[in-house]
């Protein structure tokens, strides 16, 4: 007679982890993405700001941006997707 198997636990912690983890590192990556994008914009609306700096706040704004909008996407997509 051979011995009853271990039960299966309920909640798979390490998947729990991960999830936890990823939630919060992409959380905080998009707050801060939106925080150099909000600073970009008000240097580049400062008012005595040469070409050079409202060209390269520009170039940062439009990044920052993109990259908030792709992860909002990409979120959905994954919601929608499964």
């Amino acid at each position: 007679m051979t011995p009853p198997a271990a039960p299966t636990p309920l909640i798979d912690w390490h998947a729990l982890g991960q999830v936890l983890l990823t939630s919060v590192v992409l959380g905080v990556g998009v707050v801060v993405l939106f925080s150099v994008c909000v600073f970009s914009l008000s240097q580049f609306r400062r008012v005595g700001a040469t070409i050079a700096v409202r060209a390269t706040n520009a170039v940062v704004m439009t990044a920052t941006l993109a990259a908030i909008a792709a992860s909002v996407v990409w979120g959905l997509y994954i919601i929608v997707h499964k």
